[in-house]
């Protein structure tokens, strides 16, 4: 089976990833959380956070009420193409949304 690079949009087709957005779009969570919640073990949930983390879909952040525990949550700055897709909207303006050569999100 072919390595999937990670990139782009395309990456909300898998139903763990589509779970997984859907539940930050509530509120920032752990992996450990999120682990649980799409009952999934902890390295398996921390890798989909990393492709979509490297396509540019969620960013981590340190909790503000304990540094050492990382959160993660959409990004915000796509947040709204990542709706519209979902839904099944035209991604017009303005969200309008590109893959770049690094494998990264572009909304414009």
């Amino acid at each position: 089976m072919p390595k999937r690079n990670g990139a782009g949009i395309d990456l909300l087709a898998d139903p763990i990833r589509r779970q997984i957005i859907g539940l930050l779009a509530v509120r920032p969570r752990r992996p450990s959380s999120l682990a649980a919640e799409i009952g999934r073990s902890r390295p398996a949930t921390s890798r989909q956070l990393h492709l979509l983390g490297k396509a540019g879909l969620v960013v981590s952040m340190a909790s503000p009420i304990d540094g050492r525990v990382l959160l993660y949550r959409i990004n915000p700055s796509v947040q709204g193409a990542i709706t519209a897709w979902l839904v099944g909207t035209d991604v017009g303006a303005p969200y309008r949304m590109q893959l770049t050569d690094s494998g990264r999100i572009e909304v414009g």
